[in-house]
């Protein structure tokens, strides 16, 4: 995960531009069929339900299209997150006598100096 090189589709400013304008287009007529068609608090909540999903198509899309494996991220997160199942505490060392400990002063020569190992 450290030497992939994402590609982005754009070249310049102005198609970037573009595209942008292009989307914006897309939410609102997506956003005033919506609105004519459905009664006022139903189309907001069908809405925002239908921008939440065309983003998450659009972003999905866009992942897959610069190379990013999208399953191995989530996998990744969540493999570092749960670890092998066990909690491993951070432990400290005193930088004067190399004791380890939890206090904010180490309890074998009262230094308040210590680094994490």
């Amino acid at each position: 995960m450290g030497d992939e090189k994402i590609s982005f589709p754009y070249n310049n400013n102005k198609q970037f531009l573009l595209h942008q304008l292009k989307w914006i287009g897309v939410y609102f007529s997506i956003g005033g069929t919506i609105a004519l068609v459905l009664p006022f608090p139903v189309s907001l909540i069908v809405a925002l339900g239908a921008f939440v999903l065309l983003n998450f198509i659009r972003t999905r899309r866009m992942l897959k299209k610069s190379g990013v494996d999208i399953k191995g991220l989530f996998r990744s997160f969540s493999s570092a997150s749960m670890g092998s199942g066990q909690y491993s505490p951070v432990k400290y060392y005193c930088m004067s006598c190399g004791k380890e400990h939890k206090e904010i002063a180490c309890p074998n020569c009262g230094s308040k100096m210590k680094r994490v190992g």
